[in-house]
């Protein structure tokens, strides 16, 4: 997965950079989940970050020297803290207002699809035991929310409370690139780069709009929330 995946986003990154008329490293810092893969999100990681991309402006315009210094920091990245994870689900605790933001990810190790149909049952079962959790470690939650290209899919929205599949709708406002819920869909469940997928969002970067970016994805993310109630109605 790395070599593939970080190579397109530093073309993306490369693109932006261009037609922004900014720094690739500000480009880098924009249009790209890096900094989460390569564990240095947050105040401990900001050091080796600003390193990174200074790095990175070394070498800018070489991208073989791109990839190669981003695979250096991706093999000496430190470990993650420990997190629950239900399977191939995890969550973030509830904001100041109550919102619990639900997220999905799937395990290496998979022997198949982790939407497919026969998997439907094993993905429940795990939000069953995630809310179960939820409920008795965050009473304070008010609602569930979620925000991913794969609202797209029936495959993944089916899993579901009728009341959170109601809510799907675009997201409104501008959308963050530092994460997953765009740039994952160019990988598929055994986290290697879509031949198509990539294919076409790389067709479609000359049709960039530097002020979203974010929309030459082939799938735009989507937003989904409901009341908490609803998933301990299903699930606990």
């Amino acid at each position: 997965m790395p070599s593939a995946y970080f190579s397109l986003q530093l073309t993306f990154a490369a693109h932006y950079a261009t037609a922004a008329d900014v720094p690739f490293d500000v480009a880098v810092a924009r249009c790209t989940n890096l900094r989460r893969r390569l564990h240095l999100w947050g105040e401990s990681g900001a050091e080796q970050w600003a390193i990174f991309l200074a790095e990175l402006g070394t070498v800018s315009h070489d991208q073989a020297a791109l990839l190669s210094t981003t695979l250096k920091f991706h093999k000496a990245r430190p470990p993650l803290a420990p997190a629950p994870t239900f399977g191939c689900f995890s969550y973030d605790s509830p904001n100041a207002t109550g919102v619990l933001r639900i997220h999905f990810m799937p395990p290496e190790g998979l022997a198949a699809s982790p939407l497919a149909a026969a998997a439907v049952d094993a993905r429940q079962h795990e939000l069953r035991a995630m809310f179960q959790h939820v409920r008795s470690a965050h009473p304070e939650a008010r609602s569930v929310m979620g925000v991913s290209w794969l609202y797209n899919l029936r495959a993944y929205t089916r899993l579901f409370p009728q009341a959170f599949i109601e809510s799907i709708q675009p997201v409104s406002g501008p959308l963050h690139l530092n994460g997953s819920s765009t740039w994952g869909q160019v990988l598929d469940w055994r986290q290697q780069v879509k031949p198509a997928v990539r294919d076409e969002l790389l067709r479609r970067l000359v049709d960039m709009d530097v002020a979203a970016p974010w929309r030459v994805f082939p799938l735009q993310a989507q937003v989904a929330m409901c009341d908490v109630q609803a998933f301990h109605d299903l699930f606990t």
